[in-house]
């Protein structure tokens, strides 16, 4: 793989780093000293218990973030790596909830369990994406995975245990906060140890980036020098994790701005990324408690906040992230139309058993008892469960066809409704209108999904015009936008005051509780297939080129359009519907190429079918594995999803040379 370099600097302003270090004591004078206490007594207390642990704390998760990211994108050869891209973050969080169940004789193995948690992602994430030689889109297509996967289980445990680890739903939001020195003391002596294994780590790193075989040749050690990295780029992100909560954005961005300031060699751009995570870091804590009081704003939302504009202004500053490559996901079997029919057959049999089994068995009679309006419980049951069956099935297919298109207009595997912020964007509008009007009529709440979705995908595409929708910076813009609107949602949450339960279930989308009302609006919505097909059979000629395609006659520019409106129109109405539900129209059309082949047409007829699957499967799996708790039907769809998107990774990695 080409090495993916970003545009260089000759020369280091001098300036640089004195002018962060000049930041981060002014940022370390106003979290100290920004609120006067009279009493002298209870000034000295806040000042050492509660002041100097907390900016003690954003000074060594910031660093650890910052250093984390240098040697990941060192090893790599590659800018966009960073522990929350690579799904570290998220089994980071995994160790740490599994840590606060131990008993309280076992609570000193906290920082190693998250560690535990934190190098399992990685080495998932290494392993399906085909180790340090894949390219960026399978990286991170890897690692998005592993992390959708991981914070289905997330919020699982959450869930499950909510009388116990209640108080982590604010924390995954990222807090700051410090009841004294402990948390400083248990997290620093591995903060240190990583620290130093870092710092011994610049020489061999800087002969790494002549590459591979030249390292060789000078008696680097490759594999061992990778597997040292990634040991100790794992700890430090479970440092940062252990003290601030899974925070993203600072271990991708601090190094590249380390690099803005022109410290390019490993020697300089180690120290460098760590005081430039230090600083973000306190830059958004500055905005927590300037902005938010004491936990108004949750960290996460400040970093989405701070980091947002700035990993896109860096996004748009390079030449060219990724070199021309045919690397995509999409397999090149040949079309096959028996795996359609099949899911055709299989969209009833689920509804039927669906609607016949679960926590409690329906009586056979049960849907006539229903369809001739005869009051009965197995009547009830029926009005229960129906509605949010369609709902799924129906969503599922909506949500797969916003995939397939997003996929194919900009020729990014990538390219999903949740990874482009479409699916964020109409449930951040949805959730705004209905805490703002709390009875507003159900058109009034599709209207605002479909507004917030056109948003925010017109905002992508526009700011990646310029350089032709590349596959990685299109993503990489989509990760950002999608990390931003989720904070805000969270943000509209806790503003809101709902409990952390029902929280995690908004946040990753639920069929429960709607009514049959729900599925007779969504239903006619599926006639978007209609168009859907004819529009894939014509993007199906921008797979020669936009100037072969317009010499076909293919007016280019307004079909693009005409799909992408038809995409987010197709998502904003499946979120308006049953919420956020992610990874479906990520997945299911991977699962489809793999299925039928490239055959466009046929492609999205079997994603829609697969997705309809999937949330239907999800769904019924949902309401009756833990009855009668009820899972969300986001976190099946991406349990279910992701380990056969990881395996179908793994398998085409395999399969090429």
């Amino acid at each position: 793989m080409a090495a993916i370099r970003l545009s260089q600097r000759s020369a280091a302003p001098r300036w640089a780093v004195p002018a962060a270090l000049l930041a981060v004591m002014a940022l370390l004078s106003a979290n100290l000293f920004h609120a006067q206490l009279t009493d002298p007594a209870l000034a000295r207390a806040v000042l050492l218990e509660l002041k100097l642990p907390r900016f003690a704390a954003t000074l060594l998760a910031g660093a650890a973030l910052g250093l984390a990211g240098a040697l990941l994108q060192l090893s790599t050869r590659n800018p966009l790596a960073a522990p929350s891209v690579l799904g570290v973050t998220s089994g980071a969080q995994i160790g740490l909830m599994l840590s606060l169940l131990l008993p309280a004789s076992l609570k000193f193995i906290g920082v190693p369990a998250v560690f535990a948690g934190a190098l399992l992602a990685a080495l998932l994430t290494f392993a399906v994406a085909g180790g340090w030689r894949a390219t960026p889109l399978r990286l991170i297509l890897a690692g998005t995975a592993t992390s959708l996967l991981l914070a289905a289980l997330a919020s699982l445990l959450l869930i499950l245990n909510e009388q116990h680890i209640a108080g982590l739903a604010l924390w995954s939001a990222g807090s700051l906060f410090q009841d004294g020195w402990g948390g400083i003391r248990q997290t620093l002596p591995w903060f240190a140890l990583a620290a130093f294994g870092a710092w011994h780590l610049r020489q061999p790193l800087a002969v790494l980036g002549l590459g591979d075989e030249a390292a060789a040749t000078l008696g680097v050690r490759i594999a061992s020098l990778r597997r040292r990295v990634l040991v100790i780029a794992t700890l430090l992100a479970a440092v940062a994790v252990s003290l601030a909560g899974p925070i993203a954005f600072v271990g991708l961005i601090a190094p590249n701005l380390a690099r803005l300031a022109g410290q390019w060699h490993p020697r300089r751009l180690v120290p460098a990324a760590a005081l430039a995570g230090a600083l973000l870091l306190a830059l958004a804590d500055a905005a927590v408690q300037g902005i938010g009081g004491n936990g108004g704003l949750p960290l996460g939302v400040a970093t989405a906040l701070v980091g947002t504009p700035l990993l896109i202004w860096l996004v748009q500053r390079q030449s060219r992230l990724v070199p021309p490559s045919n690397d995509a996901l999409a397999d090149t079997t040949p079309a096959r139309r028996w795996p359609v029919l099949l899911l055709a057959l299989l969209v009833p049999l689920l509804l039927f058993v669906g609607l016949r089994y679960g926590s409690r068995p329906l009586p056979a009679y049960a849907l006539f008892d229903w369809l001739a309006q005869i009051p009965s419980a197995g009547a009830l049951l029926v009005e229960l469960r129906l509605p949010r069956l369609i709902l799924a099935l129906s969503a599922g297919a909506l949500l797969a066809l916003s995939g397939c298109l997003l996929q194919q207009v900009v020729r990014n595997p990538l390219a999903g409704p949740e990874l482009m912020g479409v699916s964020q964007g109409a449930g951040l509008a949805a959730l705004a209108l209905v805490l703002a009007w709390p009875a507003a009529p159900l058109p009034m709440q599709w209207l605002a999904a479909v507004a917030g979705a056109a948003l925010v995908l017109a905002v992508a595409l526009a700011v990646n015009r310029r350089h032709d929708y590349e596959p990685v910076r299109l993503a990489l813009t989509g990760i950002a936008l999608s990390a931003l609107l989720g904070a805000l949602a969270t943000l509209l949450i806790v503003s809101a005051k709902v409990q952390a339960a029902q929280a995690v279930v908004w946040l990753a989308g639920s069929s429960y509780g709607r009514g049959l009302d729900s599925a007779e609006a969504l239903l006619p919505w599926l006639l978007l297939a209609l168009p859907g097909q004819w529009l894939a059979r014509a993007l199906g000629f921008l797979a020669f080129g936009d100037d072969q395609a317009k010499a076909l006659g293919v007016p280019v520019a307004r079909l693009r359009l005409g799909a992408l409106s038809l995409a987010a129109l197709a998502a904003a109405v499946a979120v308006a519907a049953v919420g956020p539900v992610g990874f479906v129209g990520l997945a299911a059309p991977h699962m489809a190429g793999l299925l039928v082949g490239q055959n466009p047409r046929w492609r999205l007829a079997c994603a829609m079918l697969t997705g309809a699957v999937l949330t239907g499967l999800a769904d019924m799996l949902g309401r009756s594995l833990l009855a009668p708790l009820d899972i969300p039907l986001g976190l099946m769809t991406s349990v279910l999803g992701a380990p056969y998107l990881l395996v179908l990774l793994a398998r085409q990695r395999r399969s090429r040379p």
